[in-house]
């Protein structure tokens, strides 16, 4: 079992790639969009800044999204519980009071 340590900093390289993911995409936007606008081609009477700017900037987010769930992301849970633990039950084997009544309220 991941300390909670091994967990934070986990969820800190996640939060790293997410970040370079954006500037990725951002890099993509500015250089599909912007980057073509001189250009003097066209698609359907469209100019092709436009299908750049939208539908190459969908597809790089697309494809940063793959890359971080199968590179970067790993399952794992947060919680403090050992692995048999049931709900409602804290680490040190104490009852969480009302917990129960206040899921049944919640979630029906």
């Amino acid at each position: 079992m991941k300390t909670y340590r091994d967990k934070m900093f986990q969820a800190d390289r996640e939060a790293k790639a997410t970040l370079v993911a954006l500037a990725a995409i951002v890099l993509v936007w500015l250089t599909c969009g912007i980057g073509l606008a001189g250009s003097d081609i066209e698609v359907f009477h469209t100019p092709i800044w436009i299908i750049g700017g939208t539908v190459g900037t969908w597809i790089a987010a697309i494809v940063a999204a793959i890359v971080l769930v199968k590179c970067v992301f790993a399952d794992m849970d947060l919680d403090d519980k050992p692995a048999g633990a049931l709900d409602g039950e804290a680490v040190g084997g104490e009852a969480a009071e009302g917990l129960g009544a206040a899921e049944e309220a919640c979630c029906g």
